[in-house]
């Protein structure tokens, strides 16, 4: 018997105050909080990343010159989350782990495998460079759960470019690891210009397990979505 259930329940929100919406998978009784600080112990990994910012920029602008095909496809019937042009090169692809990013970015992939807790296995579980070009919004939207935290790695932030979580807006900062929780509404935007020169908006984007998640309970929730995998009840 699987040790973790899908429960089906109304979602109630309000607009009062900011709360995590997930739309699909709540885990109760975790730490809940809009943004997070590297400095916080469970994100000691996040110096490693940052002592290697060169290095990742490297592998994705060889990666850009190389002219890469963007990941992002929506399929029939599916919601457009964005304005303007976003495009992806994955890593994690609902939890899988994609053997051209390990070819074309080893180093990169190097750094992202020694992230405690990186979240794969499940289908929430996503990896990749960002690239949000002048001109573009990300709409306002919550995650599926409230399993991960979400880390953006800034490698280009032209001027113009800004994030909102909750009731909070932000800019990158090159080199800085952002961390929030993206079970809260979030927002992206790249007001920039092309037509003045505005360079794409670039970060490395990947998810972690929460942390008072335990290795038992994750173990729990993997086979929970990949029996629900086998039943048909997701693809």
């Amino acid at each position: 018997m699987c040790a973790a259930k899908l429960l089906k329940s109304a979602i109630l929100r309000t607009n009062v105050k900011h709360r995590p919406s997930p739309t699909l998978f709540y885990f109760p009784g975790i730490t809940s909080k809009a943004w997070h600080d590297s400095s916080e112990p469970h994100f000691k990994w996040t110096k490693q990343l940052e002592d290697n910012v060169e290095v990742i920029k490297k592998e994705y602008l060889e990666l850009r010159d190389k002219g890469f095909a963007s990941d992002y496809h929506l399929k029939d019937n599916e919601h457009k989350l964005h304005e303007g042009s976003w495009d992806w090169f994955n890593f994690i692809d609902k939890g899988k782990k994609q053997d051209k990013f390990r070819q074309a970015c080893p180093q990169t992939t190097r750094l992202l495998e020694s992230v405690p807790g990186l979240f794969t296995d499940t289908p929430f579980g996503f990896s990749f460079f960002s690239t949000l070009k002048p001109g573009s919004h990300i709409a306002p939207h919550c995650s599926p759960c409230n399993l991960r935290i979400r880390c953006h790695f800034p490698l280009i932030v032209p001027p113009n470019c800004g994030i909102r979580v909750a009731d909070e807006e932000r800019v990158w900062q090159e080199g800085k690891c952002m961390l929030f929780d993206d079970a809260y509404e979030h927002e992206v935007w790249h007001a920039g210009d092309a037509k003045d020169g505005a360079r794409e908006r670039v970060v490395l984007l990947f998810d972690v397990w929460h942390w008072e998640i335990t290795d038992a309970e994750r173990q729990s929730i993997i086979d929970m979505f990949g029996y629900a995998k086998t039943q048909g009840w997701m693809k």
